[in-house]
């Protein structure tokens, strides 16, 4: 199911920012369901994402650019459209990141973020609230930014906090992934095994590991389903 078509099939995106693109995910589903955009510019601080990003799109009016999202290097009001995706919890300075957003765009414009969040629903989709979390540790133990996810009411707080007009939530959760899927719980397996040699030599290695056995069994135990996902739309 395309999530995005009904929110940003009718907004026309002007020149469009898209803050910690990575690989350019964001930009592709940016693309490909906003009504339409005259030039797209994705920024990230990884030169490694931003190559792969570059080598992806071919196009003349979509450009990567390593930038630090917390001191944006583009002139107040520069964009009609600024989005932030999958990513929010990988800065250090949300609330600083979330001011030159709101800085670098102009009266009127709007601001996208898509991420999810660690209110699950159900113990399946608790499950991989769960796993993302210990990851994010496993980096954190390696000098690694990622934070945990935030719970839902942090992103309205912000957005109210920043004085952004016309909120709108959009709330989606994928009830339909079987939690039992043999192929998916597989998958995950190798992630955990994964990290469990990533955080060898860490100090806290042996709760790390601890943690992971302990996921490896409520994979088998109550199964997996996708974390619900947020998508906010506010206007400056």
């Amino acid at each position: 199911m395309n999530i995005f078509e009904p929110i940003l099939g009718n907004m026309v995106g002007g020149r469009v920012l898209d803050v910690a693109t990575r690989e350019g995910g964001f930009v592709q589903i940016l693309t490909g369901n906003l009504k339409n955009y005259t030039e797209m510019v994705g920024i990230d601080i990884s030169e490694h994402a931003i190559e792969v990003a570059r080598s992806t799109f071919d196009q003349e009016n979509i450009q990567f650019i390593r930038m630090d999202a917390e001191q944006l290097d583009f002139e107040d009001e520069s964009f009609d459209t600024v989005s932030i995706s999958a990513s929010l919890h990988h800065l250090a300075n949300i609330p600083q990141v979330l001011v030159e957003v709101k800085r670098v765009l102009k009266t009127g414009g709007h601001f996208i973020i898509a991420e999810m969040h660690r209110d699950g629903q159900t113990e399946a989709q608790l499950t991989t609230v769960y796993l993302h979390h210990w990851v994010a540790e496993v980096d954190s133990a390696l000098g690694i930014i990622h934070n945990h996810t935030l719970a839902r009411q942090e992103f309205a707080d912000y957005m109210r906090k920043l004085g952004w007009c016309d909120i709108a939530f959009y709330d989606f959760s994928d009830m339909e992934l079987d939690p039992m899927d043999e192929a998916t719980i597989s998958e995950l397996e190798g992630l955990i095994d994964k990290n469990i040699l990533r955080a060898a030599g860490v100090s806290s290695y042996t709760a790390l590991k601890r943690r992971g056995e302990e996921l490896y069994r409520r994979l088998r135990e109550v199964g997996v389903q996708r974390e619900p996902v947020l998508v906010v739309v506010a206007k400056k």
